[in-house]
């Protein structure tokens, strides 16, 4: 039974998905499909016990070392028993943990539920503010939605917990590795800055391979750099798919586009774009609204010592995020 020799354990929308992809380029890495199996931090997952666990690595090569990337592993108090129960299969294990600028990453993590929650559900009414949902009075589902006649299997982020504190908790980093240290080692981590695997990508991986003890020599980056889950290109899908959904409805209307070529189809799409409609009724809609200035304000104030903590843990200067 094979089983991860690490993982990634975090943070959400910190570039998890980018470092997933670059490692599943290297051939001595197996990566778990899906990216993130969760099994360790959600109870319906647990349950199925460690033997599907563990056949979610079971096409991997002798050779190879296993991993996987589950974001919600930091996501405590919500999975209370993740550490506890990695610890308890996987003593041994290697944890990488990926960390960006926290109040960014708090309303980025909120815009990726609304995006996961646009790819999955029929009928959409209306898109909470980032400020309602952190709000402790109410509870943080990000869209009130008209539930489709027959409950959809696929729908994602269903197992997410329904309590305050969901976008903030990810974002205290070192609340998150305090309950870690309780069952493992300060040098079981590797931890990881979002910036550097922006600016530095080669140096970033270069690490990342040498905590795995791999082949570091090994160019997973080549002429090709990954830069995945950017929530931009989903928006600008979803809204056009949104924006022209009244003109799908015309009979013939969609084979006839199919005939025309992508510039003019492209030239009704922008046309569409400046009715009086998509201004008053898409944009409310289906686009998240950015965080208001104070918000911004009151969350560098709610993370100033948390930051601080995890600077002098990670020995580092972090006094760009205090902005």
């Amino acid at each position: 039974m094979k089983l991860p020799y690490f993982l990634i354990i975090g943070a959400a929308k910190s570039g998890t998905t980018t470092l997933y992809q670059y490692l599943c380029r290297h051939p001595q890495v197996y990566m778990s499909t899906p990216k993130e199996p969760e099994f360790f931090a959600r109870d319906d997952r647990y349950a199925k016990g460690i033997e599907w666990y563990a056949s979610l690595f079971s096409q991997a090569e002798p050779h190879q070392i296993c991993g996987e990337a589950s974001t919600i592993y930091t996501l405590w108090p919500h999975f209370p028993e993740t550490a506890a129960r990695i610890a308890r299969w996987l003593p041994h294990v290697k944890l990488i943990y990926v960390m960006r600028h926290p109040v960014d990453r708090a309303y980025s993590y909120y815009v990726q539920l609304i995006k996961n929650a646009q790819n999955t559900r029929r009928q959409l009414k209306i898109i909470k503010t980032f400020e309602e949902s952190i709000n402790p009075d109410v509870m943080p589902d990000v869209m009130q939605v008209v539930p489709p006649p027959v409950p959809d299997p696929k729908i994602v982020d269903s197992h997410l917990p329904k309590c305050p504190g969901l976008y903030l908790d990810g974002s205290d980093y070192i609340q998150q590795i305090e309950q870690y240290l309780q069952f493992f080692p300060r040098e079981a981590f590797l931890f990881l800055l979002m910036e550097d695997l922006i600016q530095s990508p080669a140096d970033s991986i270069k690490r990342v391979f040498k905590f795995l003890e791999i082949d570091d020599e090994f160019d997973v980056i080549r002429d090709n750099p990954i830069a995945a889950n950017q929530t931009r290109t989903h928006t600008n899908w979803f809204l056009r798919s949104r924006i022209t959904a009244p003109l799908k409805k015309i009979p013939g209307i969609y084979r006839t586009a199919k005939l025309l070529p992508q510039g003019t189809r492209d030239q009704v799409y922008h046309l569409l774009k400046r009715l009086p409609y998509y201004n008053a009724q898409v944009e409310k809609q289906y686009l998240p609204q950015p965080m208001r200035p104070e918000t911004r304000q009151m969350l560098l104030e709610k993370f100033c010592q948390p930051n601080q903590r995890l600077a002098e843990f990670l020995n580092r200067d972090l006094s760009h995020w205090s902005k």
